[in-house]
């Protein structure tokens, strides 16, 4: 029995896949070279194309001068074969690759670069999924094939990391072997989807990967120059948050500063469907209804899912609908559907979120150490691997605002909302960031959320000051038993750092600042590298009138937490500085 296109497509989660990068993917590759090609695709492309050695390569994206997509790809730089400059391939959809061409073409004007569609210069294959690295290693014994003109690491636009390999002319293993054949048998054994035995079934296996992989589509999902980059939900994967300026970013960034896109794109789950409703799915731009009839967004691309063993939906959604978890009902086709919003993609690839935690964890570790332009690249990969890791969000906010890319971390903060919208710190730190940038309306406006937040259930801010109060007086009964518990410890130890900060802040709670002072101030010269105790002792300070010293104070506990790495008191002590700089 010959094999469905979902078939293919739990064979390529499972196992992986392996197609001619000319067939049912029909891909296609934009060279460039040139003197200035690495300054020139630099300042065009949203990805950080300086930081790229030979043989690595991005997700990247062309925007308008207003921000618009043009297009997006996958960025190759060439590994050195003894050409006198740089060399990189565009890799996209072979049709956008004339329209691509010309765009990037209008732009060069002094600077010395070599644009060419080089889609028929090149043979090649895409081999991904779990087993890719091994299959490869089976067919040609080595992943260090200097005869190959390009075999590299590589995230498609299916999900799954893999190799693209391109050769141009002949090419040939050591041993004389075909590598065609030798990968071809190889991937056989290893029970891989083939993409290319059925050309119909190859092309719609492909189509719900990518769909799988929350991928929109040029002239399909969106059109092209039409619909601004955070729209299309390909900003965390594409651009660079610490390359600075590029085409289109000063509106990107204003956009995430001032506001949010009314629509943007989203997932869609339609819960206990299969596959045959596909058919009667809307065509992509089409009008997206609630069953009461309220209009909420358009349609995109949709697939059968093989993770989630039921059809799925790239959509656009308004503000009040795009919420991760909401349950939607929605009609189509004469049909009412139940539907559930999720972030993109649908598919993350087994241990995406693991490497993501893994690389955050180092980020910090590097911040600690000063090192913080490698922590913030280290970031943006943890938020490519998986686009929902509050944490990455979180420092790579605080690491923008610390080199004083306040609308960047304005940006950051943002995405954070949408990803943790119950979350009262980020309204801190967006308080924080406009009032650094002069905002204080919005700063005024985001402490007010923060507020709010921080009480769950709260539906306005008379009930959050009831329950403040309510809090207020359960924080004063605990801190007085809190008192006389710490009073007994320093009876014996007079010098024990936890007994002083608990003391001093136990008093603090109470207001009682005065007398909060000296064990705050004793406990910070015991425990030189607690850094909360110098935000303890700050506020203390400031609420005594002492303002000189509490900025003194927060300073030392600046330096202190930076080297540890503690992003918290950090972030505090930074925050009470500015207000005490504004006053």
């Amino acid at each position: 029995m010959a094999a469905t296109a979902l078939d293919l497509c739990r064979r390529a989660r499972v196992h992986g896949l392996i197609a001619d990068w000319r067939g049912a993917p029909d891909l296609g590759a934009i060279l460039a070279t040139g003197p200035d090609v690495v300054a020139f695709l630099h300042n065009q492309l949203t990805s950080d194309v300086k930081g790229m050695g030979p043989g690595d390569d991005q997700l990247s994206a062309r925007l308008t001068r207003y921000g618009s997509l043009v297009n997006a790809f996958s960025l190759h730089r060439l590994p050195e074969r003894g050409q006198p400059f740089p060399a990189f391939l565009l890799v996209l959809p072979r049709s956008d690759c004339p329209a691509l061409l010309a765009d990037l073409e209008r732009y060069v004007v002094t600077e010395e670069v070599l644009l060419e569609d080089a889609t028929d210069d090149f043979t090649g294959w895409v081999i991904q999924g779990p087993k890719a690295e091994a299959v490869l290693a089976t067919a040609w014994g080595s992943l260090e094939m200097p005869q190959f003109e390009y075999l590299a690491l590589a995230r498609s636009f299916t999900g799954d990391a893999g190799w693209l390999a391109l050769w141009r002319g002949d090419a040939e293993l050591p041993n004389g072997a075909d590598p065609r054949q030798q990968l071809a048998d190889a991937a056989a054994t290893a029970d891989f989807a083939c993409l290319g035995d059925d050309a119909t079934i190859s092309r719609k296996a492909w189509d719900w990967l990518r769909v799988e992989a929350g991928w929109p589509l040029a002239g399909r999902d969106y059109e092209s120059g039409a619909m601004v980059l955070p729209q299309t939900g390909l900003e965390q994967q594409v651009a660079s948050y610490t390359k600075g300026c590029y085409l289109g970013q000063e509106v990107v960034a204003r956009i995430r500063t001032y506001g949010s896109v009314p629509r943007s794109l989203r997932g869609l789950v339609l819960t206990g469907l299969g596959e045959e409703v596909l058919s009667s799915l809307p065509e992509p731009g089409s009008q997206l209804s609630t069953t009461e009839g309220q209009k909420i967004g358009s349609w995109a691309s949709s697939a059968m899912s093989s993770v989630w063993e039921a059809p799925v939906a790239l959509v656009y959604l308004d503000r009040e609908h795009r919420m991760p978890g909401a349950i939607l009902n929605v009609h189509s086709g004469g049909m009412e559907i139940e539907a559930q919003v999720l972030l993109t993609p649908f598919y993350q690839a087994a241990n995406r979120q693991e490497r993501a935690r893994n690389l955050h964890e180092r980020a910090v570790l590097l911040f600690s150490r000063g090192d913080d332009v490698t922590a913030a690249e280290l970031l943006e990969q943890a938020l490519r691997l998986d686009p929902g890791h509050a944490d990455s969000y979180e420092a790579l906010g605080v690491l923008l605002g610390r080199a004083e890319r306040y609308y960047e971390a304005i940006d950051i903060f943002k995405r954070l909302e949408e990803v943790a919208p119950g979350e009262p710190m980020v309204h801190t730190n967006l308080s924080l960031f406009y009032m650094k940038i002069g905002d204080k309306e919005s700063a005024e406006h985001h402490k007010a959320l923060g507020t709010l937040k921080r009480f769950v259930g709260a539906e306005d801010e008379v009930t959050a000051r009831q329950q403040a109060d309510l809090e207020q007086q359960l924080q004063h009964d605990d801190a007085r038993r809190k008192q006389a518990m710490f009073a007994e410890i320093l009876e014996i130890d007079p010098e024990d750092p936890l007994a002083l900060m608990g003391m001093g802040n136990a008093l603090a709670t109470l207001q009682e600042f005065s007398a909060a002072e000296p064990y705050l101030a004793r406990a910070c010269s015991v425990a030189r590298d607690n850094s909360p105790l110098y935000a303890s002792h700050g506020k203390v300070l400031e609420r005594l009138g002492r303002i000189e010293e509490a900025a003194a104070v927060y300073r030392q506990g600046v330096a202190v937490a930076g080297r540890k790495g503690d992003l918290m008191p950090l972030r505090e002590m930074e925050h009470r500085l500015l207000l005490l700089d504004n006053r």
